[in-house]
């Protein structure tokens, strides 16, 4: 079947003669002659093309009114071919306003051939916009996934400002250089700038540069031919040629050698891979390239290439570190205990804007990544999750990553509050005495002057039951 018709029309004769041929050439039709019927049959026939007889006798709406009904009222890709005989320029000035497809003349001009040709090109337009349709909303679903796979977060102004410089490199259609320290969100930002580039839904490829060694690299990112002796038994498409037309994303591309370098820088310049043992291609690929390195670093000519460097050097965007990020830390805290309190089904009562100080007094040298695991950590070890559980975790971690020179009382100075500060005084003498004492809770509790039961309590609360023993 070629598709499906109604024939709305007011002379039956002509209808059943119409209805004949387009049923001969393999179409389903419909009969309708008054507008009450049509819509009826509309609903559930639902038509590929409306045959419209434009004034319909004895009908309570005539063709027209039919068909500016159908255009402000059903949210459907209907095509229509109005048939009619006296009709004058405005009432067919009025006809393609309303969207119909095409006009066709009854009486002594009218042509079948012309009628089926117009048919058969109105049903490939329907099927072609109702699978332009589809791949619109499988792209807006595809960038839906994207976007809560890789949420972007934040909303300083030093965030906003690497959002706007990744959508206009991304619709430049530009290479771009991403730098910025670990655990700063580097792929994050790699992955909004696919989502916001026209080449989005087109292959995207990552690549941990630190993965390929130089024996390697060639064959994985500009493929080699079918081997010799049998090596490979079928060509090998490499990573360039699989991106071309899509982006390439390469993370830490300092981890290349100079001599690695140079081949990419090659491929990049002249959009063109030579295959290992093979023929040179052309192609279209986008590339990204992250670095944890500073400037400084990459104008040494002994770890980045200097005219790699220049090639890109116009199109750098730098993610600041969690530090400077001001209130994002406390959007990120909320996303990152939100969605890890719904994994484990813990209850969160949690007012973050009062931490924000304690919070930025920690430098966070992990910076987003460690956020996320230190939620994840609380999470995990907490049943209920508020201000003060937050707050000891962070004194602890404050606590363990003072530096080796920080001496006597003055890493608990660090604890701007009296109850943690204590807390971390009693958690740190306690686990000397247990080591002192090989763990054992009876020994320890004689040698601090502790009843047993009391020393057990503290052990619990203080997180620092493991490797016990009774005696």
């Amino acid at each position: 079947m070629k598709g499906k018709v109604i024939v709305l029309e007011d002379d039956i004769v002509l209808a059943e003669q119409i209805a004949h041929i387009l049923q001969t050439n393999n179409y389903e039709v419909q009969l309708a002659s008054n507008s009450d019927t049509f819509f009826l049959q509309l609903r559930t026939f639902k038509p590929d093309v409306i045959l419209l007889d434009a004034f319909l006798v004895g009908s309570r709406l005539n063709g027209i009114q039919v068909l500016k009904y159908i255009k402000e009222n059903l949210d459907f890709n209907y095509k229509i071919i109005v048939i009619s005989g006296e009709i004058n320029s405005e009432q067919i000035h009025q006809i393609r306003e309303l969207g119909a497809y095409h006009y066709l003349e009854k009486g002594p001009h009218f042509s079948v051939d012309q009628l089926l040709l117009h048919l058969e090109n109105a049903i490939t337009l329907k099927k072609q916009e109702e699978q332009n349709l589809d791949l619109q909303i499988e792209y807006l679903n595809l960038k839906k996934q994207f976007t809560q796979a890789f949420p972007f977060i934040g909303e300083s102004q030093a965030i906003n400002k690497v959002r706007n410089q990744l959508i206009k490199f991304a619709e430049a259609d530009e290479d771009v250089l991403i730098l910025g320290e670990n655990g700063t969100g580097k792929e994050i930002a790699a992955n909004y700038f696919y989502i916001n580039s026209r080449r989005f839904g087109k292959p995207f490829h990552t690549v941990f540069c630190s993965a390929l060694n130089e024996s390697i690299i060639e064959r994985e990112l500009f493929g080699q031919e079918k081997g010799i002796n049998g090596l490979l038994d079928r060509p090998f498409i490499g990573l360039f040629e699989r991106c071309s037309e899509g982006i390439l994303f390469l993370d830490e591309i300092t981890n290349l050698s100079l001599i690695a370098q140079a081949k990419i820088l090659r491929a990049i310049e002249n959009k063109e891979i030579q295959v290992v043992n093979g023929p040179v291609k052309k192609v279209n690929t986008r590339l990204i390239f992250t670095s944890n390195a500073d400037l400084i670093t990459l104008s040494d000519s002994s770890c980045f290439r200097k005219d790699f460097f220049y090639r890109i050097e116009g199109n750098i965007i730098y993610i600041p570190p969690l530090r400077e990020r001001g209130d994002d830390i406390l959007l990120l805290i909320s996303y990152f205990i939100n969605n890890y309190a719904n994994n484990y089904h813990l209850s969160d009562h949690v007012e973050l804007s009062s931490l924000k100080d304690e919070l930025l007094s920690y430098k966070w040298p992990g910076n987003v990544r460690e956020l996320k695991n230190f939620c994840k950590y609380i999470c995990i070890n907490e049943h209920e999750i508020n201000n003060q559980t937050i707050l000891r975790h962070l004194h602890n971690k404050m606590l363990q990553s003072m530096s080796n020179n920080t001496t006597g009382m003055e890493k608990y100075f660090y604890i701007h509050n009296l109850k943690h500060s204590t807390a971390a005084f009693e958690r740190d003498y306690i686990l000397y005495f247990l080591k002192e004492n090989n763990y054992s809770v009876s020994k320890t509790a004689k040698a601090i002057g502790l009843e047993r039961t009391t020393l057990y309590k503290k052990i619990k609360a203080l997180g620092l039951n493991h490797n016990l023993r009774e005696n």
